[in-house]
């Protein structure tokens, strides 16, 4: 890789990707302690709130698939750049907003720069890294990545106390600015820029459906964007079961969520433990989803035979099913890339992304649109979302998890 910025240990390299892909949950889980008070400050209903998750998702598949196919053109580090300028100004319109449609629309904005900049993270991978040695590195970022969700309801809750939920806003505005001038003095360039034109943009579509054609590799990309979108609906319901039906605190709400993380955090360190240990990504990824599953239908069987069931039932299955991603994204990741040439990794980690980001989105509309005043949507979605993404990963991957499991 040859380049005029300074050359960086893996170790150095997972640690500046990290900072850039923290931007996406910490726009997620930083305001969802402040849903039910950003819903009384604009007059709007809390669902109505809720959605604004829903389409910041949406926002984010446009961004990755946007990002993806150029990144292969005009170079990883300038889509970076470039998104990262487009999420500032939605960070900057977000505190000043004054109704939920704007809220909704900055959001979009706010989206489609950071899914921009995020989706390079993959294809940066693939680019220096192949097999093993790519499951690692994505683990790698994984376990620094896994403070940014830890910290951000915390975080969030403590900025809302501090100086109201605009607040939130201006600390992502700030953060994303550094993030801006590390990667400019710091993210190598893979490749030099080349003129966009018709052909290109021809070649982009076919990019896209070189990817799609390869039915061994959908299997995981449907069973990431299944897993990410039982979290999702986790997280798109949580502020309304944690705070309105339990009555947690803000505060007492970023607790029980940091619960998922430390969840998350062990279940990523069993990952790079295994692949150090040269454990096959397969087996990883099969106790991940035996896990997910087993925590979805345990939950799903209480809420639907007690209604209500106490909270210290409901944290922990959500916590081993919200945590098991920490075994599920990176082998999955993996095992989807290792299936495309650097050629076509850019186009390869985007659909994976957009795929994942627009399908949890749908999953978080529906349980919205679904809403009943009780835990019973959030329980339900979550297993049929994970149940889904098992039978697709059967059908299209089942044979290729056979042969690679050891």
């Amino acid at each position: 890789m040859t380049t005029s910025q300074p050359q960086l240990s893996s170790r150095q390299l997972a640690f500046l990707l990290a900072t850039l892909v923290a931007i996406m949950p910490l726009s997620v889980d930083a305001y969802l302690p402040s849903v039910p008070q950003i819903a009384s400050s604009l007059a709007a209903d809390i669902h109505q709130i809720e959605k604004s998750l829903s389409s910041f998702m949406f926002g984010v598949a446009f961004g990755q698939i946007v990002g993806g196919s150029l990144s292969d053109i005009k170079g990883r580090r300038n889509i970076a750049l470039a998104g990262l300028c487009i999420y500032l100004a939605g960070c900057l319109g977000l505190v000043f907003v004054q109704n939920a449609t704007q809220l909704m629309m900055l959001r979009s904005v706010q989206a489609l720069g950071g899914g921009m900049s995020a989706v390079v993270v993959g294809a940066l991978v693939r680019d220096n890294y192949q097999g093993r040695e790519a499951a690692q590195m994505f683990a790698l970022i994984g376990i620094i990545l896994m403070l940014a969700p830890l910290a951000a309801p915390m975080l969030g809750a403590f900025l809302q106390a501090a100086g109201g939920w605009r607040s939130i806003f201006v600390f992502l505005f700030l953060y994303a600015s550094g993030v801006f001038a590390l990667l400019f003095r710091f993210l190598p360039k893979h490749k030099n820029p080349e003129p966009l034109h018709a052909a290109q943009i021809r070649q982009i579509g076919s990019r896209y459906g070189q990817v799609l054609k390869n039915k061994p590799a959908l299997g995981f990309l449907f069973y990431q964007a299944a897993s990410f979108s039982s979290m999702m609906v986790f997280l798109t319901e949580s502020p309304f079961v944690y705070m309105n039906l339990y009555g947690l605190t803000p505060r007492g709400f970023a607790w029980v969520f940091g619960c998922n993380i430390v969840t998350m955090m062990l279940c990523n360190r069993l990952t790079a433990f295994g692949l150090r240990r040269n454990w096959a990504s397969a087996d990883l990824l099969k106790t991940g989803i035996v896990l997910q599953m087993c925590a979805n239908i345990a939950l799903a069987a209480c809420v639907f035979s007690l209604g209500q069931p106490p909270l210290w039932l409901v944290v922990p299955l959500v916590m081993v099913s919200v945590g098991t991603q920490g075994l599920i994204v990176a082998n999955t990741q993996a095992m989807f890339m290792s299936h495309y040439q650097p050629a076509v990794a850019g186009s390869a980690n985007a659909l994976l992304s957009a795929s994942q980001s627009l399908i949890g989105s749908l999953f978080a509309y529906a349980a919205t649109a679904l809403h009943n005043g009780t835990p019973m949507v959030m329980a339900g979605m979550m297993l049929f979302s994970t149940g889904c993404g098992l039978f697709l990963l059967t059908v299209c991957s089942g044979a290729e998890m056979r042969k690679k499991a050891a």
